[in-house]
């Protein structure tokens, strides 16, 4: 592969397996694909606005090498389509993982875990001014997670948990090549004033709450939508 696209070719290969299957009928992924993007739209715009803002003050940046040099401001392309691709096959593999595992999740996910995942970003957003990735990252997760886990208190949040610890084996896998695993140089580089100094391989610590941040912005809307749709259809 010629290596101005390997960014773009991993965004395919994000999209491909889950769109080759949301048409099985077992699946039908298709059919909430109305709610899905509804959903996908405020949420990418919103990350992608942060994204500008981060590249603009050098907390990361993009390595030309692997890009096909399209751009939407200061950003690649390849970059702006992760925020579209990645969720829609995120979901897909929280569905399919709620498909296959009808049950729900151990009382303890909705009883430790959840609050967890309130109370240790937020420590290590307080612990970390100054380190604009960790702080906002773990900030953001922190009062996402105990707003929908003390607040609306959906019936979801413990499968969300679950399908979340799934979608981080291709999230971590993707977020690999991005980090520069397997690879010369990053696609994806971090500076290191602003996160932790803490990976997991290649990837910065702070992606994983970053991703689930994004996740949960995107399943609260899409659950939303999705239950709209089908009190319409009785």
């Amino acid at each position: 592969m010629n290596e101005q696209w390997v960014y773009a070719g991993l965004m395919l290969f994000t999209l491909l397996g889950p769109l080759s299957r949301s048409f099985e009928s077992r699946i039908a992924y298709y059919k909430s694909f109305g709610s899905l993007f509804k959903a996908i739209v405020p949420v990418s715009l919103f990350f992608v606005g942060w994204d500008m803002v981060f590249t603009h003050l050098g907390v990361w940046g993009f390595n030309p090498r692997y890009l096909l040099g399209i751009h939407l401001g200061n950003l690649p392309v390849e970059e702006v389509s992760f925020f579209i691709l990645v969720p829609f096959a995120c979901v897909f593999v929280q569905k399919v993982v709620d498909l296959f595992i009808p049950s729900e999740p151990p009382a303890w996910v909705r009883d430790k875990m959840v609050p967890f995942l309130v109370w240790f970003p937020l420590g290590v957003a307080a612990l970390n001014w100054g380190r604009w990735y960790t702080f906002c990252a773990m900030l953001l997760l922190g009062l996402l997670m105990g707003w929908m886990h003390y607040r609306v208190k959906p019936p979801w949040m413990a499968r969300f948990v679950r399908g979340y610890a799934w979608v981080l084996i291709p999230f971590l896998l993707i977020n690999g090549v991005l980090t520069g695993t397997g690879l010369e140089e990053p696609v994806v580089w971090y500076n290191s004033d602003h996160h932790l100094n803490r990976r997991i391989g290649t990837i910065p610590f702070e992606d994983a709450f970053y991703g689930m941040s994004l996740m949960l912005m995107v399943t609260a809307l899409y659950e939303r939508f999705e239950a709209q749709r089908r009190l319409s259809r009785t």
